[in-house]
């Protein structure tokens, strides 16, 4: 009688498991949910939007797109293929799918996974603004007291929020406002106009561009009502 031996060379069902995906793009980290893995490879499909949402327009520093020039996975995973291939360009407005085939550690894994998307080196430009000064007609105000310095990604915007009422008063309406050269006005929060009708505090925030270029002075914002 024969007895075959098959069985000894039959390797078991690989098992593990992600327990969260930490994915970094621009020194920002976004979690996404973990999974079971029943085989040594596996295929990961990562979203990537690059999109103005109305509501969230503050956040949006630059109306840019945007490049991967490469993924990688950490250690103990293995990056066997990524479709589309970076780099790839996404522009302003427009989402894609990146599908990652990967192969996990040859025991089985029980544990996170980083994934990281690296963009373009981006340029950057230094900022420095001794004072930033709100002025509504005759009246003239220091937004800040000890200045600012900021290192920043060329055109992009940055952020000054300040208490309206130090310029202006109860039932005021703004209707708009001027930064001084080689600033631009981006945007605000909340949209102009607005009227400022909380008796108690309003503190609006506002967008402005800086400029592609290091630059030392003020930055003054002129409201007009």
């Amino acid at each position: 009688m024969k007895i075959g031996l098959g069985f000894l060379n039959k390797k078991p069902k690989y098992s593990g498991e992600i327990t969260g995906i930490s994915l970094y793009w621009k020194n920002s980290m976004h979690g996404l949910p973990g999974r079971k893995l029943d085989s040594q490879e596996f295929e990961l499909k990562i979203p990537f939007s690059n999109k103005n949402y109305e509501e969230l327009s503050f956040l949006k520093k630059q109306d840019n797109t945007e490049t991967i020039t490469n993924i990688e996975v950490r250690e103990p995973f293995k990056l066997i293929s990524v479709n589309p291939n970076p780099p790839v360009s996404v522009k302003s407005g427009e989402s894609m799918e990146f599908i990652l085939r990967i192969k996990a550690p040859d025991y089985n894994y029980s544990g996170p996974m980083v994934v990281k998307f690296v963009q373009k080196p981006a340029e950057m430009v230094h900022i420095e603004l001794p004072e930033i000064i709100a002025v509504n007609g005759a009246k003239r105000v220091k937004v800040n007291e000890h200045g600012e310095v900021k290192s920043l990604e060329k055109g992009s915007n940055f952020e000054v929020s300040m208490q309206m009422y130090r310029v202006f008063t109860y039932n005021d309406t703004v209707k708009s406002v001027r930064v001084n050269k080689p600033f631009e006005f981006f945007g605000s929060d909340p949209k102009l106009p607005f009227t400022i009708d909380d008796k108690s505090s309003y503190v609006a925030s506002f967008y402005i561009k800086a400029p592609d270029f290091d630059y030392a002075g003020n930055l003054e914002l002129t409201f007009e009502k």
